[in-house]
């Protein structure tokens, strides 16, 4: 129920730890039908001035390394997805009015910096992924995101479908948004959504990483750590 404190609206978070628990204990994984996504995890989006909690950045670059390692030992296929904007694709996004407002209001949508332009010219027809976790030669990559969704304006499903994976296993950012987009759409085309709670941060604020966590877990598929993936796995 949310109660007013001031001009600001203070919500109850429901405690349904149990019915996840129970869910978690369900979960099977067979790496064969399974796939590793991780999203926007580039230079441009987790570069050393990360607009991030102290420590975040680095705890997500070391965690996400050690799912990746655990993916390719188990031959599980790994895809990195990121943006990749023409110059008139940046122009028409920051006409937008959402886009126009912020500009206006001087500030930014992370309460811990900047957000950084990301607007990378395919104009020549060369792109170079720009990756901060390690990238293995059998690794994919998908570089035509355009929005929030990894599957919109992309060939990520038409890739999916190539090698026959029905669960996909998610890391990168933004938990609230690109992750939370990308599970709604798996979740829309039948697949099954497995967030890695070790592996995602939000550069919009802790509170919405907190949120977009309970989000995933409560509507979209499974949130696990690493320690249980692990154990599925082997399972």
């Amino acid at each position: 129920m949310a109660q007013k404190k001031g001009n600001s609206a203070y919500v109850e978070v429901i405690d349904r730890s149990d019915l996840l628990s129970s869910m978690e204990r369900d979960l099977r994984i067979e790496s064969s039908k399974t796939a590793v996504l991780t999203i926007e995890m580039t230079k441009r989006r987790l570069g050393d001035d990360a607009p991030l909690p102290p420590g975040v950045r680095e705890g997500l670059l070391t965690n996400t390394e050690i799912l990746l390692k655990l993916a390719r030992g188990k031959g599980i296929p790994v895809i990195h997805c990121m943006s990749s904007l023409r110059d008139v694709e940046a122009r028409a996004r920051s006409r937008m009015p959402f886009a126009r407002a912020l500009v206006k209001s001087g500030e930014s949508l992370s309460p811990y910096g900047p957000v950084h332009d990301e607007v990378m010219s395919i104009r020549d027809g060369t792109f170079k992924p720009d990756l901060v976790v390690s990238r293995a030669k059998d690794d994919y990559i998908v570089r035509s995101k355009k929005g929030l969704s990894c599957f919109y304006a992309t060939d990520l499903e038409w890739l999916l479908r190539q090698l026959k994976r029905e669960w996909v296993v998610l890391a990168g950012v933004s938990t609230n948004a690109d992750v939370l987009a990308t599970a709604y759409e798996l979740t829309n085309r039948n697949l099954g959504a497995i967030t890695i709670k070790d592996c995602v941060a939000s550069t919009y604020g802790e509170d919405l990483h907190e949120l977009g966590l309970q989000q995933l877990a409560r509507c979209q598929g499974w949130v696990i750590g690493l320690d249980a993936l692990e154990g599925k796995l082997r399972g």
